[in-house]
Parts: C-alpha cells; sequence; structure tokens
C-alpha cells in the first residue's frame, strides 16, 4: 500500500524563533593551500560559501597533510577560528599527534557554523573550472563524505534521509558529480506521496545535526588535549608573532580584513526555526528547504550576496514560512 508521508504543523504556535546567517563566500571558491607570511608557515582553509559542514571534515584531513610539510607530529600549531572548518581542522590535527591551540572569538555554538542546516550538499560555492583544480575539489568532496558515514551516526548526529524536490527545480549536476551521492530520479509508484509536491524527483544524502556535531567537536578536542583561547587578532603582525611553528587560517569572513583577501563576500541566509516534529524526510527546491534537526525544523531560505545585517522587520521571514504553507496547504 501506498504511503504518504506527515506534513509538518506550520502554525505560528510552532514558531521557535526567526534566525539570520552570513555564509563567508569567496569569488573563485575554496582556498586550501600552503602561504608564508613574514617567514611564518600558514595554511589556509577557507571560501567554504554554504558547505563548510559538507566540506569539513575532507578538507581537515588535507589541512593536516599541508601541515605535515612545514611541522612534524608533536610540534605546535595555531588554529585560527572556532567554527566548524577550525574545529573540524583542530581535531585532525591533534588525532595526527599534533599540539594545537585554537584561538577565536567565539567557538562552535555561538558561530554561524551552528545555523547551518546541515545537508551534505555543496552548494553556495563557486566550482573550480574542469580539469586537475575540479578533480581536487571533487575527491575533497568524496572523502570528506566517506569521512562522516564512517562517523557514529547516533553520536554526531549523521543522519541519512531521502530529498524530495519540485520536478523543476533547477538543475546543479555539478552538486553531484563527484559520485559521492546519486543524482535525483524522477519519482514513480514505489516512492511515498509527499505533502504538497505532486510531481517531484528525489535523491538521498546525509544530514548532519549541526548543534549536535559541533558540541562533539569541542568535547573532542578538549578531550585530546587541544587549548582554545578566546582573542582576536588585530592585524597580520599579530599573527605571525604567534608561537606556534605552523597557522592553519579557517577565519572565514575575517580572511578579507586580516588576509587581505578581497574575493571574500557575504551572503546573507534567513531561517524560521519551528517546534521540532518526527519528519524523516527533506523538502529542498534550492533555497528554499525544509529540514528536519533534532532541536528544531528548520525552514529556508534566501542567500543574499552582499547583506550582512538581519532584516528591519519580520517580513522577510514571514514571507519564507507563508511560502512554505503554501506548499503544504
Amino acid at each position: 500500500m501506498k504511503t504518504t508521508l506527515p506534513a509538518p504543523d506550520l502554525s505560528d504556535e510552532k514558531i521557535l524563533r526567526f534566525v539570520c546567517g552570513i555564509r563567508p563566500c569567496r569569488k573563485g571558491g575554496l582556498r586550501l593551500e600552503r602561504d608564508e607570511i613574514a617567514g611564518k608557515p600558514i595554511v589556509h582553509n577557507y571560501g567554504h560559501g554554504g558547505c563548510g559542514v559538507t566540506l569539513g571534515p575532507g578538507g581537515a584531513e588535507e589541512v593536516v597533510r599541508l601541515v605535515s610539510v612545514a611541522a612534524k607530529p608533536g610540534d605546535s600549531v595555531a588554529v585560527l577560528g572556532g567554527g566548524v572548518t577550525g574545529l573540524t581542522s583542530a581535531l585532525a590535527l591533534l588525532r595526527a599527534g599534533y599540539g594545537v591551540r585554537v584561538y577565536a572569538e567565539t567557538y562552535a555554538l555561538e558561530t554561524v557554523s551552528n545555523i547551518a542546516g546541515a545537508l551534505w550538499l555543496p552548494t553556495g560555492i563557486d566550482f573550480p573550472e574542469p580539469g586537475p583544480a575540479r578533480d581536487r575539489f571533487n575527491a575533497l568532496l568524496r572523502r570528506s563524505h566517506e569521512l562522516f558515514k564512517a562517523m557514529d551516526a547516533a553520536r554526531w548526529g549523521v543522519n541519512e534521509y531521502d530529498v524530495y524536490e519540485p520536478i523543476d527545480t533547477e538543475d546543479h549536476p555539478e552538486y553531484f558529480e563527484s559520485g559521492a551521492i546519486t543524482p535525483p530520479r524522477p519519482m514513480d509508484a514505489s516512492d511515498p506521496d509527499v505533502p504538497g509536491l505532486g510531481e517531484g524527483r528525489v535523491f538521498r544524502t546525509l544530514f548532519i545535526d549541526t548543534p549536535r556535531f559541533l558540541a562533539e567537536l569541542v568535547d573532542d578536542i578538549d578531550r585530546l588535549g587541544g587549548e582554545r583561547v578566546t582573542r582576536s587578532f588585530g592585524s597580520i603582525n599579530d599573527v605571525t608573532a604567534l608561537g606556534e611553528s605552523v597557522v592553519v587560517n579557517c577565519l572565514a569572513m575575517g580572511s578579507r580584513r586580516l588576509f587581505g583577501d578581497e574575493s571574500m563576500y557575504p551572503a546573507r541566509g534567513l531561517l524560521v526555526h519551528m517546534q521540532p516534529q518526527e519528519l524523516a524526510y527533506i523538502y529542498h527546491d534550492g533555497y528554499r528547504y525544509m529540514f528536519p534537526r533534532q532541536g528544531a525544523l528548520v525552514l529556508g531560505g534566501c542567500f543574499e550576496p552582499g547583506e550582512t545585517e538581519p532584516p528591519e522587520t519580520d517580513d522577510p521571514f514571514r514571507r519564507i514560512l507563508e511560502r512554505h504553507r503554501a506548499r503544504f496547504s
């Protein structure tokens, strides 16, 4: 018998909060490479846009490889940034035997990383042009996906869901060309009925419950002896003066000011958090989506380049809510 998936309850009584976050985007995409400034070895890991979680573990593994060119296990490494990129990098370095000190103004649940969904999908980032750089990027995606799949799902908050899209959702074949996940297929009689969807397509991918994932990162860093220092940096001289052998820069938007990367730009995202609901599926239509986190049902969204401040009124959030109500009514 054909099943029908449950519809979300999107009544006002279920609203928890309106949330605004800034994606750290970069023209040209991810910067993951070695550098040297005033004799100090630097490893850059930033420019993830909307897929910091998606690329996190794979990027962190590459950070370890790049650090190993200039330092050996047992040496001290400074990691700049307390979001998902900095914390995954710090944990990978600790597991590889390095001494790690993380410097950040805010950590984990106080960062924009905590706002992320996070659907495992490389969105909101510039892909390299076809060629060796593109091949490396896709290999990084595959490795990151492998590392997520190997995690204790219950502990780290890593689940796998069917993702349902309207049939006319904009195609992005590049999201799937790495081979880590299978591209969407048209839905057929074997699929359940999805409320409000109509003709649709479906694919399956991982979903990372970011509050739980970030909390586990912090716990493991602390358990392995990593240090966390609350600090900001006024100039690049403050960075090169650090006593650690190597600096890993995971400052995201901070890389524009501190390292002079004019390619960095902000892109605002808006979310509506509803009370959590037992919905074991995801609705996705570009930047319009519904994610079932443990602590909230997350409704999105938008991608607004250049915007850095929260809206002056609740109207944009209300429009997101009404759009979802129209879909699921």
